[in-house]
């Protein structure tokens, strides 16, 4: 059986960082740690002058809302466990907490500062989470030059350096990993020259066309991007070709999470190359980016956010607990559409298949079929999740009211 980050802490947990150095599955870890709903528990922007010990929180009274995500609540469960039992990230420290969800800016941001053993410190972006906001800001990375995010993201980084004394590392899962590059190339010098690497973890890349205007290339050399083998979200924009591609155990779009990334001894297990479907898919992607301007691809996001709307959940954990609901709702809001607006949705989803320049309709369809079955699965998986949850919470207050 293939080894995961929980094996990693399990085997090595122990072990400080002046004996075994801080390397990318750390950087993996503090990334996926960073998704914890820290609210309330770490200071925020207002009183960061203070840092928490992890151990401190298993003693706050919110302790259990760190799990709200209820999606990844057992192997978030476990992952602070073995985190706070070991000496490598037992004594970690975290300050500066930040998250921000607005539905009128179409921003989803969330970033937390840690301290590690030993004085250095690591800046941790968020990814997209379960709120609808963050995937529309997300599908907005096509269109604007700048999507609000990375804005904060900039403005965050100057304070968290701040905050910290020395050298420091930067990184992120998904969206977390664009802004930590994004961030890290716009910090002024002195910022610049404190940072030992940038750790991207399957975050899509900066546009070729902004590169130069952020100053990318001062600090690409310290770039550690990390995108499994069949991966979509990481190939997003992805010209320059740093990456370096690693094993997950999931299935098409399910191996974005980082629990199913395969660690070999101390380091994550690393592959030669992308699966041949998916070159073969985030080429197709790319054309079909590229042959939509920004108006279409402007509408069409409106649209497609515009039939999300129609549901009455905002994120995707209550999504899940009522999926018939919700895809009702949605398909109504699909037919609530005019005849205009359907016929270009259609035109513009059906060119992802039909325009795809030099590949072959053979091929697309294989790494199309690959996607779609993996999305499936994925889904499946988080549903039986979802309603073992809502069975146990039934039974506790049944119980509770039997009592």
């Amino acid at each position: 059986m293939s080894d995961t980050i929980l094996d990693y802490l399990e085997k090595f947990g122990d072990k400080p960082f002046d004996r075994l150095p801080f390397g990318e599955v750390d950087a993996l870890i503090l990334a996926q740690f960073s998704y914890l709903k820290f609210d309330g528990l770490i200071p925020g922007p207002d009183e960061s002058d203070s840092f928490i010990p992890i151990k401190a929180l298993k003693k706050n009274k919110d302790f259990a809302k760190l799990f709200s995500d209820t999606r990844y609540e057992k192997v978030n469960r476990e992952l602070f466990t073995r985190m706070v039992a070991g000496k490598r990230f037992g004594t970690l420290s975290m300050t500066h907490y930040v998250n921000i969800v607005d539905r009128e800016r179409d921003i989803q941001f969330s970033a937390i500062t840690f301290k590690l053993p030993g004085g250095t410190g690591f800046v941790a972006f968020r990814g997209t989470d379960e709120n609808m906001v963050g995937w529309k800001e997300d599908f907005d990375l096509s269109i604007k030059d700048r999507i609000p995010g990375e804005k904060e993201a900039v403005g965050y980084l100057k304070t968290a350096s701040g905050l910290l004394s020395g050298s420091f590392y930067v990184g992120g899962h998904s969206k977390g990993g664009l802004l930590s590059v994004y961030a890290s190339s716009l910090v002024p010098d002195p910022i610049k020259k404190r940072i030992i690497s940038i750790y991207s973890f399957d975050g899509p890349a900066v546009r070729e066309e902004f590169r130069d205007k952020i100053g990318y290339e001062s600090i690409r050399a310290r770039i550690v991007k990390r995108v499994p083998q069949s991966s979509l979200v990481g190939m997003l924009f992805e010209t320059d070709n740093i990456y370096e591609v690693v094993k997950s155990t999931g299935i098409g779009v399910g191996q974005h999470d980082p629990y199913t990334w395969v660690v070999k001894d101390i380091d994550l297990e690393h592959l030669k190359s992308l699966k041949k479907t998916a070159v073969i898919l985030n080429t197709a992607l790319m054309q079909w980016l590229s042959g939509m301007d920004m108006k279409d691809r402007a509408r069409f996001i409106d649209i497609v956010f515009g039939v999300a709307d129609a549901c009455d959940s905002s994120d995707l954990v209550t999504m899940g607990l009522t999926p018939v609901k919700s895809i009702r709702q949605m398909m109504d809001g699909y037919e609530g559409m005019d005849d205009r607006e359907k016929e270009f949705f259609r035109t513009v989803l059906g060119a992802l298949i039909k325009d795809t320049g030099k590949q072959t309709r053979t091929e697309v369809h294989a790494g199309w079929n690959e996607f779609v079955e993996g999305v499936d699965k994925w889904i499946e998986s988080k549903q039986k999740k979802l309603g073992m949850i809502e069975t146990l919470n039934r039974r506790s207050a049944e119980n509770g009211t039997d009592s």
